[in-house]
C-alpha cells in the first residue's frame, strides 16, 4: 500500500455559513466569502420574515441605502456584521453563538439564513 501525503495547496475551504454571535453580531465564514463572491459588497441590509422565522440580507454598495449596516471584513476570514439592533427589534435569540447554513433565494435576491436550522 501506498500512502499519499496531504498537503493544503490554499485557505480552508469552508461551507457557506452564518453564526449568529453572542455580542449581537451576524458573521459569513470564508466559505459563504468565497461561495457567493461577498466580498465586492461593503455594506448589507437585513430583512425578517417572521412567518418562517428567517432572516434575509441583501449585500451592496450603495453606501445611501436605507438601513445598510457596514461589513467588517478580516483578512484571508470572514466578514461580519452589527445587528444587534435588528436582533432585539425581532426578539431574535443571540444569547449564545449559533451556526446555519447560507442560502440564495433567486426569487427574493436575498441570501437567507433559516433561524430552525441550527448547526452544531
Amino acid at each position: 500500500m501506498a500512502f499519499e501525503k496531504f498537503t493544503r495547496t490554499r485557505g480552508r475551504v469552508d461551507t457557506p455559513k452564518v453564526s449568529i454571535w453572542s455580542r449581537g453580531q451576524i458573521g459569513f465564514n470564508k466559505g459563504a466569502l468565497d461561495e457567493f463572491s461577498l466580498g465586492k459588497y461593503k455594506y448589507a441590509a437585513l430583512y425578517y420574515d417572521k412567518e418562517n422565522d428567517k432572516i434575509g440580507v441583501e449585500f451592496t454598495n450603495d453606501e445611501k441605502s436605507e438601513g445598510i449596516s457596514k461589513m467588517i471584513t478580516r483578512k484571508g476570514a470572514g466578514t461580519s456584521i452589527s445587528a444587534l439592533a435588528f436582533l432585539k427589534h425581532y426578539k431574535i435569540d443571540f444569547s449564545e453563538t449559533t451556526k446555519y447554513d447560507l442560502e440564495y433565494d433567486k426569487e427574493n435576491k436575498l441570501y437567507v439564513v433559516d433561524l430552525r436550522k441550527k448547526k452544531k
